[in-house]
């Protein structure tokens, strides 16, 4: 084995996932939905423009606050600002979850991960995900994929206040775990996500073209984000092909 950590990004590279927030019916629902749980009545086309409006502000500020131009708010802190009062983690965790449900038309885990995490481990490997996601959305698409089971740790990027590519998200579970940079390897489908991140930080990154971009975008972005061509493997098949090209 080559490797020995394997940091993980998560929809697109271990599970495949579509969601819209666009469609008007979402917010009808999420309006209803308000008005019933917190007797805040929110028409169905403010409520999107609020939420968007509201997002984008926490945004800004968390940018000034964390000194970067990759910040990664709490949704929830829009849903309370939105309701306008405090309310439980547990009401919270509810209403975010449904939310992400009525915005979500699929969601699966890709062929072969399962075999490939345990092929890892079994060979002493170590096994982290890096996700730039919200907890409160994420923790339950990962119960359903029924894929916590196999990470050493599991690090989103909404705990931290930065997503990739910020260098520090990676380097947070580098130290946690005083990992060995020459030891490690980011598997990702982004390029200016994950090939950035771990370019930032300085490890081994294969690429899943998980959705096919051309190759000519491909280069505009390997370039963009700074990353040594020699240090990127990148995989053209979508998984499950790539996984037996991963795992050493």
């Amino acid at each position: 084995m080559k490797y020995k950590n394997y940091i993980f990004d998560l929809y697109g590279t271990l599970i495949d996932i579509h969601t819209d927030t666009k469609q008007i019916e979402l917010w009808e629902f999420m309006s209803d939905y308000l008005e019933k749980k917190f007797d805040k009545k929110i028409e169905p086309k403010k409520l999107k423009q609020e939420y968007a409006k509201l997002y984008k502000a926490e945004e800004k500020g968390l940018a000034k606050a964390m000194n970067t131009k990759h910040p990664e708010i709490k949704v929830e802190w829009v849903w309370e600002k939105l309701i306008g009062k405090e309310i439980s983690d547990v009401e919270m965790s509810e209403l975010c979850n449904t939310f992400r449900t009525k915005s979500r038309d699929k969601l699966e885990r890709y062929e072969g991960v399962a075999e490939l995490l345990s092929a890892i481990k079994e060979a002493g490997g170590n096994v982290y995900l890096l996700s730039n996601a919200q907890r409160l959305f994420t923790e339950r698409e990962l119960e359903l994929t029924d894929l916590p089971k196999y990470f050493d740790d599991i690090f989103i990027s909404s705990d931290v206040g930065i997503k990739k590519p910020d260098g520090r998200f990676l380097q947070m579970l580098i130290d946690k775990h005083n990992l060995k940079k020459e030891e490690c390897v980011f598997i990702g489908n982004e390029v200016l996500a994950d090939v950035g991140v771990a370019t930032a930080v300085g490890i081994d990154i294969v690429f899943l073209n998980t959705y096919n971009h051309p190759r000519w975008d491909l280069k505009r972005d390997f370039k963009r984000c700074g990353a040594d061509m020699n240090k990127v493997e990148i995989v053209q098949d979508a998984p499950p092909k790539a996984y037996s090209i991963i795992y050493r």
